[in-house]
């Protein structure tokens, strides 16, 4: 009986007009979001690839100069443009895209949104996920909002339980179809865009970009039940089919607007963080201190001799400055990561967002993208002192007093760019991806449980006459 009214309802959605009209939307804004992309993302690799090599030149220019100006001048990486952005940008236009380092510290991040906490911007770019998260969410709850209170208008619904069936299959059965209407505008969709990605873009189809649609169809999947189970709670709570489309608007607006666009009001009153200034202003606190306590000569300047005891004295004092300079930066990144995270955590109220960060863990891109290279950074980082040190180490005519911002008192021979150690930014592996999104996936599942299970104990209790 389940299947004959999958089957039936299935065939009530697909011949009517609200299906064709959401087909046709659904399909012109996946074409224009992938011809978009192929056009915006020929440039930024483009632009990438000039910044890349301006970075390996002046690295070279330093190595090339003597090993001690390649430790201690500060570059700036620049994460390269992901090839499947098109199926979730992940705000990565607005988080930061660079990082800046050196031998002897990992020193910031670069961004240009202006905010104290660039995670929390929100700006959306025409990708797969954007247009599920409010278009696909829209659609699931249109084909839904009237399935009870419409039968029962019509008076369809009492004749529908006069038959040999249960109200969990009558209900379940309706979800169902609906889940599978919905599925097949998003599929017809996914085909659109993918075939002009791969005709317009950079790059082809292969097995990781296949399994990446695959994960983002799944995660479309949840989020269409869980919207399509809105949709009939609402259908049920309503006498009528135009209260309960009021109701399923208000869910809508509710769980797709309002709630993941409230990330930076939830993390400024529930989670507040030191403003950069605050923090500056400690960092300025910490170095006058040190400085006003410091040996006698810890200022002088010589370059003429680099054993003088001045120069190490001022080594001394140069890698204190940069111990505690990073240690106030770090916490206050730390804080930072945490106020985002938690936020996240609160946000996941909405299944918007829940399936907007599976499609970020799917695509290996945005916040999980950042954090790797930032951990992956700071390997790098000890791995070129390491370098740099043993340079040093073998060089007679140096005293080793290390000093993190200038080239005194360590190796001043040149060495060759070839030997140098070179970061490379690698994407997050499957189990990264996976530990990420098993979280929100956990909480989406449980919400379109839990929200199903409240539609059919009202609907145990309707009454379909």
């Amino acid at each position: 009986m389940f299947r004959v009214i999958v089957k039936r309802e299935l065939l009530h959605n697909l011949y009517s007009l609200r299906f064709l009209i959401s087909l046709a939307l659904v399909i012109v804004v996946f074409a224009a979001g992938a011809v978009s992309f192929a056009r915006v993302t020929a440039a930024s690799l483009e632009k990438h690839r000039q910044t890349q090599g301006q970075f390996l030149e002046t690295m070279r220019g330093f190595a090339e100069k003597n090993a001690t100006e390649l430790a201690v001048r500060k570059q700036t990486f620049s994460l390269k443009p992901r090839a499947n952005a098109f199926i979730s940008d992940a705000k990565e236009k607005y988080l930061p895209n660079a990082i800046v380092f050196s031998a002897w510290n990992v020193f910031s991040f670069e961004n240009k949104s202006g905010t104290a906490n660039p995670f929390l911007q929100r700006y959306d770019e025409l990708s797969w996920a954007f247009i599920a998260a409010l278009i696909v969410s829209f659609i699931a709850l249109l084909f839904t909002f009237d399935a009870v209170s419409g039968e029962k208008e019509s008076k369809t619904l009492a004749l529908s339980l006069a038959n040999p069936v249960s109200r969990a299959t009558l209900l379940s059965g309706k979800l169902a179809a609906a889940v599978l209407s919905v599925m097949a505008i998003v599929g017809t969709g996914v085909l659109v865009g993918l075939i002009i990605v791969l005709v317009l873009g950079p790059g082809g189809l292969s097995p990781a970009l296949a399994g990446e649609v695959l994960g983002f169809l799944a995660a479309t999947a949840l989020l269409a039940s869980t919207f399509a189970a809105f949709g009939l709670l609402a259908s049920v709570i309503a006498p009528n089919s135009n209260v309960s489309l009021l109701l399923a608007l208000g869910f809508w607006l509710a769980f797709a607007v309002i709630i993941p666009n409230s990330s930076t009001f939830v993390a400024k009153r529930l989670f507040p963080i030191e403003s950069s200034e605050t923090v500056q202003k400690n960092v300025v606190a910490a170095l006058d201190d040190l400085s006003k306590n410091a040996p006698p000569g810890s200022w002088s300047m010589n370059s003429g001799n680099p054993f003088l005891p001045q120069h190490e004295l001022r080594a001394n004092l140069q890698r204190k400055r940069l111990d505690a300079e990073k240690g106030i930066h770090d916490a206050y990144y730390q804080a930072m990561f945490r106020q985002f995270e938690r936020t996240r955590l609160v946000t996941a109220l909405s299944p918007v967002s829940t399936f907007e960060y599976l499609a970020e863990a799917v695509a290996g891109g945005g916040y999980l993208r950042f954090r790797k290279a930032w951990g992956d950074m700071h390997i790098y980082q000890g791995q070129l002192l390491n370098f740099f040190k043993a340079l040093d180490a073998a060089d007679k005519d140096s005293p080793h007093w290390y000093n993190p911002n200038e080239n005194i008192s360590t190796t001043r021979k040149p060495v060759a760019f070839e030997k140098v150690p070179q970061f490379e930014e690698r994407p997050p592996a499957f189990a990264g991806r996976a530990g990420s999104a098993l979280r929100y996936l956990v909480i989406n599942i449980f919400m379109a449980g839990a929200v199903f299970f409240l539609t059919f104990i009202m609907f145990i209790r309707y009454d379909a006459r």
